[in-house]
């Protein structure tokens, strides 16, 4: 899988974000930059819930005492999605979020 963006690309975009950002609110939170960034289309909502969905499966699992069908089950119906799509999203898109995935250093 080939990195998606330069440092330099990334640096720039994220000097435009501040920007734009620090116009819109004089002390932003966490909440405003991720409301901003969804509002302009840049942060896709479905990745948000894949986010989620990654973040709460670890969290579940733990409740769950490690069993992982459990696990699917209580994230299929909190997210309103069929178990399979779960372990797909678990799977395939929490590789995503590694850093050297998206950026070529």
């Amino acid at each position: 899988m080939a990195r998606q963006n330069k440092k330099e690309v990334v640096a720039e975009y994220l000097e435009i974000a501040e920007e734009e950002i620090l116009k819109r609110w004089h002390e932003p939170t966490i909440q405003d930059m991720l409301r901003h960034l969804i509002e302009k289309g840049i942060v896709d909502p479905k990745r948000l819930r894949n986010y989620m969905i990654i973040y709460d499966f670890d969290c579940l699992l733990k409740f769950n005492e490690g069993n992982r069908t459990h696990t699917f089950m209580d994230l299929s119906i909190k997210y309103d999605i069929s178990e399979r799509q779960v372990q797909s999203v678990v799977y395939k898109e929490r590789k995503k979020e590694m850093t050297t995935m998206n950026i070529t250093f």
